[in-house]
């Protein structure tokens, strides 16, 4: 018996994939950070912790290696952008 959505489909985009799902949680967390009244450093900072904390032990290559996109430093500007985006 086949069961087709058993079967794994292998892609060669899952890297990209991932981080972009990463990025699009990142996002939604930093806009309930807002909304529970965090300051924008206060919810970078946290942000970062949760991300290096899922990349510990660091990697300098392997699937476990942190990607750019969610570097400390693009963190902060995903926080600056979701926190321009509503009204102070």
């Amino acid at each position: 018996m086949t069961l087709p959505w058993f079967a794994p489909t292998l892609r060669g985009d899952g890297a990209a994939r991932r981080t972009d799902a990463a990025l699009r949680e990142l996002r939604a967390r930093a806009a309930t950070y807002y909304r529970l009244g965090y300051t924008a450093e206060r919810a970078t900072a946290r942000l970062a912790a949760t991300v290096a904390w899922e990349f510990d032990p660091p990697s300098k290559t392997g699937p476990h290696l942190r990607p750019a996109a969610l570097s400390d430093a693009a963190i902060a500007a995903l926080v600056r952008e979701t926190y321009a985006r509503h009204p102070a």
